[in-house]
């Protein structure tokens, strides 16, 4: 893994925070232009972010990204990294660079590099810490770099999709959907499912599979940079890999922090068709670092007042963060609110919905996967999110916008 490679530098832990767009407009350089089969702004196509004023440095960086087929998004100036800051798959900074970004407050990310001459490292060391970012040397981490570039490129020219199931409130179901959606993607597709939640208790359990050998997230908890493929590592269940927490296993003061859930999802996207996220809706650097990078972020509300008010804030705090994102409503016996009318109330366009249903609780207990019988509601549900997600992409709206 990268973090033995010498002149590179890991972050500091990633704080919370939420990701805010801006309004300033993109500036390219001139003499970097891109081809239209190349735009970095196309929704769900990962792009290298530069801003780095010394030319001889950035001549060495792109001539690194060259050489992989990767076409960087050169920024003229620092301030207008952020409206790509949650978006690109890496960012790029140099020293003076850093210090401005450090001061416009943006929220800690996994994928950010400070570059710096080896002989400058020492300046490079303050910047860097105030960011949250490593540090990447030249010429001494080149070869780091371009393998970090080679990824990038894989996973632009790959089939991999992302997505995201957070719950609007607690106990709502998001990852009884999240399961779901995996298990019914499993009997097509290659799909890993990720616990992304510390305190969901095990998705091993859910799937009655917590008796499996194979990889939980203790074994993961100092993955950083590139990782091979999972396949074979982790438990199986009817063709699912499953990535969960573990109980009474991790180190102590362990948390999931961006820098493992990128490098396990950039080897996820790789070598896996679909990735399903459970998120925990509390969020965090991991849940960020999990947005960022999905194609669909979906939100599971309840269908009463509470539920759409709570639903309401978590999908203030999600917008602009995927290309594609949509509502699922848990309907329970009494139907209290249409599907139709949360979904106007939380201003999120609406993918369906499922009913409490019984047979739910007690297949959670013997471990028998969310969906499995295919006339369950649940089932229908999934099928039609991942139906939906294969349709081509079209731009959303929300009944508000972040500020």
């Amino acid at each position: 893994m990268a973090a033995g490679r010498t002149g590179f530098v890991h972050s500091q832990k990633v704080a919370r925070s939420v990701i805010h767009s801006s309004p300033i407009e993109l500036h390219v350089r001139a003499e970097h232009p891109h081809t239209p089969h190349m735009d970095p702004r196309t929704p769900g196509r990962p792009t290298v972010a530069v801003a780095i004023a010394d030319s001889e440095l950035l001549d060495q960086v792109l001539s690194l990204t060259a050489v992989v087929g990767v076409e960087p998004l050169v920024l003229s100036d620092a301030s207008l990294v952020r409206p790509h800051w949650a978006s690109a798959a890496m960012v790029l900074v140099g020293i003076k660079e850093a210090d401005r970004i450090a001061a416009m407050d943006l929220p800690r990310r996994a994928g950010v590099y400070v570059v710096a001459e080896d002989r400058t490292a020492p300046q490079a060391q303050p910047g860097s810490l105030r960011v949250g970012a490593a540090v990447a040397l030249l010429p001494t981490s080149a070869s780091w770099l371009s393998d970090a570039f080679a990824d990038v490129a894989r996973t632009g020219r790959g089939n991999g999709r992302v997505i995201c199931v957070v719950g609007g409130s607690g106990g709502v179901g998001a990852t009884t959907l999240a399961a779901g959606l995996a298990f019914v993607s499993a009997r097509t597709q290659r799909t890993m499912l990720i616990d992304a939640d510390p305190r969901s208790g095990g998705l091993d359990l859910l799937l009655g599979v917590e008796r499996t050998p194979g990889w939980r997230w203790p074994r993961l908890a100092t993955a950083r940079g590139h990782l091979g493929d999972l396949t074979g590592q982790l438990p199986c269940v009817e063709d699912l890999d499953l990535l969960s927490m573990a109980r009474d296993e991790s180190p102590p003061g362990w948390e999931l922090q961006a820098e493992q859930l990128s490098a396990v999802l950039m080897s996820a996207m790789r070598s896996h068709e679909i990735t399903v996220v459970d998120v925990s809706r509390n969020l965090g650097g991991a849940g960020w670092e999990a947005l960022r990078r999905a194609e669909l972020a979906v939100l599971v509300v309840r269908d009463d007042v509470r539920g759409v008010a709570s639903g309401r804030e978590v999908a203030r705090a999600l917008a602009g963060e995927c290309a594609r994102y949509g509502l699922v409503v848990r309907q329970g016996r009494s139907r209290l609110l249409e599907p139709s009318l949360v979904a106007s109330g939380v201003g999120w366009p609406l993918l369906g919905s499922f009913t409490d249903d019984p047979a739910l609780l007690l297949a959670a207990e013997r471990g028998d996967p969310p969906a499995r019988s295919a006339r369950s509601s649940l089932a229908r549900l999934c099928h039609k999110v991942l139906s939906d997600l294969s349709e081509p992409y079209r731009a959303q709206e929300t009944a508000w916008t972040k500020t």
